[in-house]
């Protein structure tokens, strides 16, 4: 059975970070520089389900972290004014201590995750 994801997304490139995008175009050796950040970029993944989070590293070797999205009891974002205008932000998720479980920066529609999660974690709350 295949998993329906709620959100599945790598880090962006561009609107994370659009003045060292625009410089890099423009110069000689940019254009190999952008080839190894968009690299770097495809290998980081954040999905989210309707029952977990993922979270996996790597193009060769991989590092993959799963944590049911009901265990998830407070999301960070963290954003500067030029990636809340991009839309990108900085997430960390915690489940249990006060070390996220799953941090990865520059994620595009951050609230998107935040809501996610509360919607599953109102799921779990007695009816009255």
């Amino acid at each position: 059975m295949s998993e329906t994801w709620l959100y599945d997304e790598h880090p962006a490139m561009f609107r994370a970070h659009p003045l060292l995008f625009i410089l890099l175009l423009v110069s000689v050796v940019g254009i190999l520089a952008i080839g190894i950040w968009w690299v770097m970029h495809k290998g980081e993944r954040l999905a989210l389900s309707e029952r977990e989070v993922l979270l996996e590293r790597g193009l060769l070797s991989k590092q993959r972290t799963e944590i049911a999205l009901t265990s998830i009891r407070s999301v960070r974002i963290t954003q500067s004014l030029g990636q809340r205008m991009f839309g990108v932000g900085h997430v960390e998720l915690f489940s249990a201590g006060d070390i996220a479980e799953i941090a990865i920066k520059n994620m595009p529609r951050p609230d998107r995750i935040r809501a996610i999660a509360a919607a599953r974690n109102l799921d779990l709350l007695p009816q009255r």
